[in-house]
């Protein structure tokens, strides 16, 4: 069985119909290792550059939904795109992984796969990308219409004095808000901490 063959199998279970071809192309292509992983609640994906001899190495959640997992592929590809011409001699978030991404986000438009509320919210925060597509309310909004588990709101959604639990099972009462995040208190140890207005939470009924 060829790569290509052990690759579009898996990837047909996380990005939306009809780009899983071309993801297999990229990371075929650019010899990158692709790994799935458990929920992360600072980040949806990263990219790593390739240690001496190895592969250039991308993670992304399992959990986000299929858009969001493409979405998360294309922004991490446009990293490995940045490395590959500058090496890290440039802001990993500058002008040039903007135009990589813009660029990398191409093909997708043309094959004209995704939901119009998806593309045109992808189209409008590709303007101007920032260093993480959660920071797009646009986006982040749009994408998460397509979350199958319902039970999962955002933080900006719930009322203040609510108990909600993250992704990595921590919990936290949510305080007054500070431009975009809000001041939580963790359940247990009390300490203070800013969360995203944007993140995913489950509210925490009857917690006593």
């Amino acid at each position: 069985m060829s790569s290509r063959e052990r690759l579009l199998p898996v990837l047909q279970k996380y990005l939306p119909e009809g780009t899983e071809h071309y993801a297999t192309d990229l990371l075929l292509k650019y010899s990158i290792h692709l790994h799935i992983k458990r929920p992360r609640v600072t980040k949806y994906g990263d990219y790593r550059p390739p240690a001496p001899g190895e592969n250039h190495r991308i993670s992304i959640n399992k959990d986000l939904n299929r858009f969001a997992f493409l979405v998360t592929f294309l922004h991490e590809v446009a990293h490995l795109l940045n490395f590959e011409k500058y090496k890290g001699r440039v802001n990993p978030h500058g002008q040039e992984w903007k135009g990589f991404f813009q660029l990398v986000s191409m093909p997708v438009f043309e094959q004209k796969v995704l939901p119009v509320d998806v593309n045109n919210a992808l189209v409008t925060y590709l303007k101007n990308p920032k260093a993480s597509s959660c920071s797009s309310p646009q986006l982040v909004r749009t994408l998460r219409k397509y979350d199958e588990d319902k039970t999962w709101v955002l933080v900006e959604e719930i009322p203040v004095n609510t108990l909600f639990e993250t992704r990595d099972g921590r919990q936290f009462v949510k305080g007054e808000k500070l431009r975009t995040r809000y001041r939580c208190k963790e359940k247990g140890s009390g300490k203070a901490f800013l969360v995203p207005a944007l993140m995913p939470c489950k509210p925490v009924l009857n917690p006593y």
